[in-house]
């Protein structure tokens, strides 16, 4: 991933059950990065040519004005977007990643929420939603995933990725760090 070239979050008072306050969870902001990306967020794919486009769209946005949606433009397997928080404060919580995803045409492996637990680059846990994957033409469905953080992690990454061709529209995020 590109996660170097993107700002860690500040991370929020060490509460545990608290909701924390990602940047732009549901992409309300029409501020972009100097690459494009939603303010807060950042995006990649599969090396290689360009495959996948990440877009503020105000079709059909499940709350507000605006969602994300990710789109499959080319042959590559995998493209995502994310938003890294501190970790540190949370060891020994669950991380829990709660957001609204919607489809279009969704193939191959399908489309999910992500969540990583890292350490110095090293992922030491992660949950792509492989056993609940979203497939096909769905409407606005809610879908929560989990991960521990362990001891030695320093950041957490959060966000959605579509593992195939179609179009994943993503909306209102909330990440909070729970008691296991």
């Amino acid at each position: 991933t590109q996660a170097t070239a993107a700002a860690v979050a500040p991370a929020a008072p060490p509460v545990a059950g608290a909701a924390y306050a990602l940047v732009n969870p549901g992409f309300e902001s029409t501020t972009v990065n100097r690459k494009g990306d939603p303010d807060g967020w950042y995006s990649f794919q599969h090396a290689g040519d360009k495959s996948y486009d990440f877009v503020l769209d105000g079709d059909r946005p499940r709350s507000g004005q605006r969602s994300l949606r990710i789109e499959n433009t080319g042959p590559e397997p995998y493209g995502a977007i994310a938003q890294i928080v501190e970790a540190k404060p949370y060891v020994g919580k669950t991380a829990r990643l709660t957001g609204w995803l919607r489809t279009r045409d969704a193939s191959g492996l399908g489309a999910g929420l992500t969540l990583l637990v890292l350490a110095g680059g090293a992922t030491l846990d992660q949950n792509f939603m492989y056993e609940q994957s979203v497939r096909g033409t769905t409407d606005w469905q809610r879908f929560t995933i989990t991960v521990p953080v362990k001891p030695g992690a320093d950041r957490v990454e959060v966000g959605a990725m579509l593992r195939g061709t179609g179009a994943l529209w993503l909306d209102d995020l909330e990440l909070a760090f729970v008691n296991p």
